[in-house]
């Protein structure tokens, strides 16, 4: 992963933690599309999770979702897909879901996710309309694969009202609080120019002088 792009999901996942309480190792709840879109990229699900998240994590499938990819298979490269998908899957924690029956795995995905993603879940999925309305929920981070790269979506602006909503009110110094934080500014200044190498004289730039050599005394000839 680029440098950059690498500190741009770092901030992405510090807003989370910051506003919202997200905790490594990140929960993060596998849909069957995705599960089935890295089986077709090979790419490692919990290697790209951890990479893009920048930290640990637990993939959880639910029951539904491990359903979803067990279905009938559709010609050869359909059936290795599959086939890979469920080797995959089979390495994720199970996550309990309400259904006797089972149901779409998107559908399953966004009912335990509800409209206030109350457990923390991070989504990795792959669904657009389903991406869609996670958005409209308050602090989910969403990951999809994209021309075979893991990508964590930016923040919603729904997301950081939210956050600025549950940010304390700003109050103003005291005198006493002034007084302090002045002395505390003029310590840490203090202490960096003691720490500051002493300054070398820089030689003054300018006309040079004559050559002495040139205004040597011609030796007199007899």
């Amino acid at each position: 992963m680029r440098a950059k792009r690498a500190k741009l999901y770092r901030k992405v996942m510090q807003f989370f933690q910051q506003s919202f309480g997200f905790r490594e190792p990140y929960q993060v709840l596998v849909a069957p599309d995705f599960v089935l879109e890295a089986a077709a990229k090979h790419v490692k699900v919990d290697e790209a999770l951890e990479e893009v998240l920048g930290g640990k994590v637990r993939a959880l499938i639910t029951f539904c979702g491990i359903s979803d990819v067990r279905k009938e298979r559709e010609g050869e490269r359909e059936g290795e897909r599959r086939a890979a998908a469920i080797a995959a899957a089979r390495g994720f924690e199970k996550r309990r879901c309400p259904h006797r029956e089972p149901v779409a795995g998107a559908a399953c995905v966004d009912g335990i996710v509800g409209d206030a993603n109350t457990h923390h879940y991070v989504l990795a999925v792959q669904d657009e309309a389903l991406r869609a309305r996670l958005r409209r929920v308050v602090a989910v981070p969403i990951v999809h694969i994209k021309q075979g790269i893991a990508v964590l979506e930016p923040v919603p602006e729904l997301t950081r009202a939210a956050a600025r909503e549950r940010a304390p009110p700003l109050r103003e110094l005291s005198e006493v609080e002034r007084a302090m934080l002045k002395s505390l500014k003029a310590e840490a200044r203090e202490a960096r120019l003691a720490a500051a190498p002493p300054n070398r004289k820089r030689k003054q730039k300018g006309p040079k002088g004559p050559n002495p050599l040139s205004n040597k005394k011609r030796k007199k000839t007899h």
